[in-house]
């Protein structure tokens, strides 16, 4: 490699809680560390402090102030460009306030001139086709599956993707897809998400607790959850349920816990900016997503020495986990089996402590240096080929 590279990470609200944010905090400062510049230009600023660690090396440029009781209004409609509306999706263009941060990063887009643009959701990559140098290095991170994308956005990404230097997927699954997609780009990679630190504290697997996270919406399919636990508790009446987050369906899932008389058990702890923490007070992991990217959170608590029980869903978990080495996979949507799951490793401690020094040797494989690596690889190898 050369020299420093220049790296700038576009995201759309970096001051939210989210795996996206997580794991680019974590790109970043890994980054900056090596002695790399980094930015992170976030679309949106909605809260006065970023929710993760950030290094302060790392230049943090919000565009548009969206804080309350700060002064956000629209553009005179008037004066507003409005040549860029027939690009995209008409969603992009539908309130006065995402036409003002489109706008925000286009004219910030077009005073970069040199450096690799790393783009990180499908918005902010039709944005840079359009109207970022074309000199470049421009890297799409894509977090979702192929088959998540609408037509409308599926269409739009297909004339844009092919255009940036390489797309890079969280999964083995996900490349797959990708890459049969567009054949033509230069560059399709895997690199998956990174844990921000291999220090956490551990669990010392005594605590008669299982443990889960996610956003509290249908995906993550803690109604499954719930509905398995209540088999776990009147066979172990002594163990609960510890469910960290926030999200549209916690209405609903509190109210599962008082209709199903769970209330003694199953805790809706509400969100936590300590999850490592949060989870090495359990000793057992649960997850019962419908669908995952990646499963972040499943790593996380790998690395905190949790042994896992998983529904076996698409993508992330089949990837992270190895059935019996690591945590236990079980057919997604079976409540029933989730319930033998966690009540096998709940009865026999010696197959707890056994997944859990599997889990610890998994979570090391998805160290920061070591995805830093693979990053840092490509990068280089981007920026050689661009000349």
């Amino acid at each position: 490699m050369r020299g420093p590279l220049r790296i700038i990470y576009l995201l759309y609200n970096a001051h939210g809680v989210g795996g996206t944010v997580r794991t680019v905090f974590t790109q970043a400062n890994t980054m900056v560390e090596r002695g790399h510049e980094v930015d992170i230009v976030t679309m949106w600023r909605s809260h006065d402090n970023v929710p993760f660690h950030l290094d302060p090396r790392v230049r943090l440029t919000p565009l548009v102030d969206g804080r309350p009781g700060t002064d956000h209004t629209p553009p005179d409609p008037a004066a507003e460009d409005t040549s860029w509306h027939s690009l995209f999706p008409g969603k992009m263009s539908a309130t006065a306030e995402s036409r003002a941060r489109v706008n925000a990063l286009i004219e910030y887009l077009r005073g970069v001139h040199d450096g690799i643009l790393v783009c990180t959701r499908p918005t902010i990559t039709l944005i840079a086709k359009h109207f970022s140098d074309p000199r470049l290095v421009r890297v799409v991170q894509e977090h979702a599956h192929l088959s998540w994308h609408n037509p409308e956005w599926r269409a739009a990404i297909d004339a844009a993707y092919p255009d940036f230097d390489a797309l890079v997927t969280l999964t083995a699954a996900d490349h797959a897809s990708y890459a049969e997609a567009f054949p033509g780009m230069g560059r399709v990679e895997r690199i998956p998400n990174a844990l921000h630190s291999l220090d956490v504290p551990q669990s010392d697997l005594s605590r008669k607790v299982v443990v889960s996270a996610g956003r509290l919406d249908r995906a993550k399919g803690f109604d499954h959850m719930i509905r398995a636990f209540a088999a776990v508790a009147e066979r172990h009446p002594d163990w609960t349920l510890r469910i960290y987050g926030s999200g549209p369906e916690e209405e609903r899932l509190r109210k599962m816990v008082l209709d199903m008389h769970l209330y003694n058990h199953v805790f809706m702890m509400g969100p936590t900016s300590e999850l490592d923490e949060a989870l090495a007070k359990a000793s057992v992991f649960a997850m019962s997503s419908r669908s995952e990217g990646f499963g972040m959170v499943l790593l996380e608590a790998l690395n905190c020495g949790l042994p896992a029980v998983s529904f076996d869903c698409p993508v992330g978990p089949r990837e992270i986990l190895t059935h019996g080495e690591d945590g236990l996979l079980v057919p997604t949507g079976d409540t029933g089996a989730l319930a033998d799951g966690l009540i096998r490793v709940i009865e026999d401690a010696g197959l707890r402590a056994g997944l859990a020094a599997g889990a610890r040797k998994t979570a090391a494989r998805y160290g920061p240096d070591v995805i830093g690596d693979q990053w840092e690889r490509l990068f280089a190898e981007l920026v050689a080929a661009k000349g």
